[in-house]
Parts: structure tokens; sequence; C-alpha cells
């Protein structure tokens, strides 16, 4: 399963940030390649070594590259299918490093289905999120990464609000842990070009089930229903 999600992406489509050839994307499918069928633990190792070393990650500059979102999807089926524990566990440490590491300047947002100029780490975040009971099953390791991916937020305003006072009172569907506020938030919409708007949520109270109630300081006149919000750090992230 997973050759053929590493096949179905169009690798030579991904910027390379540093324009090294060690960098390029196609050297992540190779990678990743041998990471899937590995069998011993050398092969294994090398498998990672080479996502951590370059394309993937540079674990010596802490940074992260923008085929590490394609790749994400592609180690978290290795961390439920993989043939060996070994191979399940290089997976969830990659992720983990992809997800704490900065990506190179100008690089630090990608393309996705629910939208465009997404941080980097919140769109890996979304993909592991998407793996709860994956991550869950794992162990330690794999529950830490999902902790660390709940720490990326993402807001969707569902109902809004304005007060008499300019601020919006908007119900939203939370995904991530709860945050402390006040806290800068980018604001998402189609119509919008970069850089996004940002606002600032003032309180937000949430329920188990994800559904928040936050209060908005600073609303764009565009803030419309069915926008998303991410951390405004995140989208700040970047070497």
């Amino acid at each position: 399963m997973s050759l053929d999600a590493i096949n179905a992406v169009n690798w030579s489509a991904i910027p390379n940030p540093t324009r090294d050839q060690w960098d390029d994307p196609e050297g992540v499918a190779h990678a990743l390649r041998l990471l899937t069928v590995s069998t011993t633990a050398n092969e294994t190792g090398d498998a990672a070594a080479s996502l951590a070393g370059r394309g993937f990650v540079c674990g010596h500059a802490a940074m992260v590259f923008p085929a590490a979102y394609a790749a994400t999807p592609i180690l978290l089926d290795l961390v439920e299918h993989g043939q060996r524990p070994r191979i399940r566990d290089a997976a969830v440490g990659l992720l983990s490093d992809a997800l704490g590491y900065f990506p190179a300047a100008g690089h630090n947002r990608v393309g996705t289905p629910y939208g465009a100029d997404v941080p980097l780490c919140c769109a890996i975040a979304q993909h592991i999120r998407s793996r709860r009971e994956v991550l869950l099953a794992h162990g330690r390791s794999g529950k830490r990464l999902l902790a660390e991916a709940e720490l990326h937020w993402r807001l969707t305003i569902e109902e809004t609000e304005l007060q008499p006072d300019g601020s919006l009172i908007a119900i939203v569907f939370l995904e991530g842990t709860p945050f402390h506020t006040p806290a800068e938030a980018e604001v998402h919409a189609s119509s919008y070009m970069r850089p996004a708007p940002t606002v600032c949520v003032d309180a937000l109270t949430a329920d188990a089930s994800g559904v928040a109630c936050i209060q908005l300081r600073q609303t764009p006149s565009e803030a419309i229903l069915g926008c998303t919000l991410y951390p405004a750090e995140c989208g700040l992230r970047e070497h």
C-alpha cells in the first residue's frame, strides 16, 4: 500500500528550497521505498537516516522540507502497516522531526485539499490527527506525537454574531487542543490573498466534541462562515 502511495505523488513538482541535488524530493521518494521494503536493522536505519539527513528533514539544521507534507501520510501508513516494529518506530520519529523542525524561508506553506498557503506544520499536524487511533495504539511515542500535533489547532467558523463593540462571537469547530487566550490567529478563506489577515482570539470555550465558542477582536470585514483559523505563530515559523 505504501509503495502505491509513494508512486502516486508527483515528487518532481515539489519545491526543493536548497536546490541541492541531495535534497531533491525524488530522493525522498526513493528513501521511503527503501524504508517500506527494508528487512534488516541496517536497511531500516540507512533509509531513515537518508530521510533525516536530506530532502525530508535536515537534522543538523533542524529544517523541514516541503516534501515532508507529501511524505507524512505515507509514514503514517507505515506506522499502521509497517512490516516490523523498527519500521513503525522510525516512521514515528521522522514524523516528530517534521512537525518540530522549522521550514526554509519562503517555503513554510503548502497547498492542501482544504485550503491554500496553510502553514506547513499545521498541514502535517492535520494528517497526523487524522490517524489518531493508529497513533494511540502505537504506544508512548505515538501518543506523544499526537499530543504535539494537537498543539497546531485549527478552527472552522460555523456561525457568527457581530457585537456592538465590533468584536465577533463565533461558533466554531476546534481541531486540536484548546489553547490559552488571547491568541493571534491567521484567517484563511478562498477569497483571501497572501498574507492572510490576522485576528486576536480573546476568549475560547470548548467542549469534548470539538464545538467551541470564541470571541474575536479586530475582525476583518471579509470574515465569513467557513473561514478557518490557524495559529499565527505557525505562519511565522521559518529559518
